[in-house]
């Protein structure tokens, strides 16, 4: 059995605004955390790119291999396999239809955090890592974390 493993995504650096009302987070060898205006205050977008390789570095189709990611939320960054994801992200949804007809299939690759912000404990700083989810229940180890300052 093949497990897939995000150490072989292509991450995007993270573009980092920092102003007085928006925190600063994430860059390196995690997934992108970008901070953009939104109608009541900054947005804080996770972005990534899906695997293209199993561990053992076979190819790896997302739209037909990966079945949901995992979002996981701590404020100590210190993630186990006991934890419970706060969110799931479907791989792979249905592209809007053009004249009734379906266009075809998009993979998603960008979460909203601010929409897990009631789900979460209190705080100021939380440490976000993802777990890729295939059509077969194999899970990818954890994401390099990134930090996330609330406001």
């Amino acid at each position: 059995m093949r497990r897939f493993e995000f150490r072989y995504l292509l991450l995007f650096p993270a573009i980092v605004l920092c102003a007085s009302i928006a925190g600063c987070g994430g860059g390196g060898d995690s997934p992108a955390q970008n901070h953009s205006p939104g109608p009541s205050g900054p947005v804080s977008v996770l972005t990534w790119d899906p695997p293209g390789n199993y561990s053992d570095n076979a190819a790896l189709d997302p739209y037909r291999d990966l079945d949901h990611y995992e979002i996981y939320v701590r404020q100590d960054g210190k993630f186990t396999d006991t934890d419970a994801p706060v969110a799931l992200i479907a791989a792979v949804t249905d592209a809007p239809a053009s004249g009734g007809n379906p266009v075809g299939k998009i993979l998603e690759k960008e979460f909203i955090l601010e929409n897990i912000q009631p789900f979460i404990p209190q705080g100021n700083r939380h440490y976000i890592s993802m777990k890729a989810v295939g059509i077969d229940g194999q899970r990818s180890s954890f994401m390099p974390p990134i930090t996330w300052d609330t406001i």
